[in-house]
């Protein structure tokens, strides 16, 4: 019988280990507000977002309510033929979270 409690452990503890491993690939990267102002400005968001995120002719995204999955997600596969595509290679999933840091710090 301790053998068997042995391995009820070990596949235990593997299971434990295996779940954390996979949570922390989850993740999202933690945004920084000032580098993402500098990107939302590089990649010309502000022509049609605005200064401000809410004073242009495109949709208002100050002070933006969205998880960082969706607004990666919207990034990368833009669902109007206005708004560009932005793969990995143009603005990396580090610069994405600035550039949502800084939209969530923004006031409507």
């Amino acid at each position: 019988m301790p053998r068997f409690n042995h391995l009820l452990f070990a596949i235990t503890m593997l299971s434990i280990f295996s779940v954390l491993f996979l949570l922390s690939g989850c993740s999202s990267p933690e945004g920084n507000v000032a580098e993402g102002k500098k990107w939302y400005e590089m990649h010309n968001c502000n022509s049609c977002h605005g200064d401000n995120g809410n004073d242009g002719n495109g949709p208002a995204i100050a002070a933006l309510d969205m998880s960082y999955r969706a607004f990666v997600s919207r990034l990368r596969n833009a669902e109007t033929a206005v708004m560009p595509v932005y793969s990995k290679e143009k603005i990396s999933d580090q610069d994405a979270a600035d550039i949502l840091a800084y939209l969530q710090s923004l006031k409507e």
